[in-house]
């Protein structure tokens, strides 16, 4: 089965559209972003001072780390993420918010054969 994603992310500071930013992600990325992250437990600590837990998740997919802070009672005091390289939309036009289904797209036409892509470009007049 032929691979339907372009090379590797670039470095390249010039806007893309969401379909190009899309067809560049790893298959990997590109269903995290499609059917979201699949957390795994990797590390925690209690830190005494703050009074507080430090725990680190990471994508069994993508790699991507959730950094949180958890109060004694186990509260969400603060996440952020650490996310490999390429996987931020950096440089899209117009961003990726609300655009789920571009990447949901790009994931189905990747496990199709080209037989049936060009039906499918028929079909929709492409």
């Amino acid at each position: 089965m032929a691979r339907r994603h372009l090379a590797a992310v670039s470095d390249d500071t010039e806007p893309v559209s969401v379909d190009v930013f899309a067809s560049r992600l790893t298959d990997k990325a590109l269903h995290c972003r499609e059917l979201g992250h699949v957390w795994r437990p990797l590390v925690a600590s209690w830190e005494a001072e703050a009074q507080a837990f430090h725990r680190r998740l990471r994508c069994s997919s993508c790699r991507t780390e959730r950094v949180q802070v958890l109060s004694a009672r186990g509260g969400v005091l603060s996440n952020h993420y650490v996310y490999p390289r390429g996987y931020l939309a950096t440089h899209v036009e117009g961003g990726v918010a609300g655009r789920r289904d571009l990447f949901r797209l790009e994931a189905i036409l990747r496990t199709l054969d080209d037989s049936e892509i060009r039906a499918v470009r028929k079909a929709v007049g492409n």
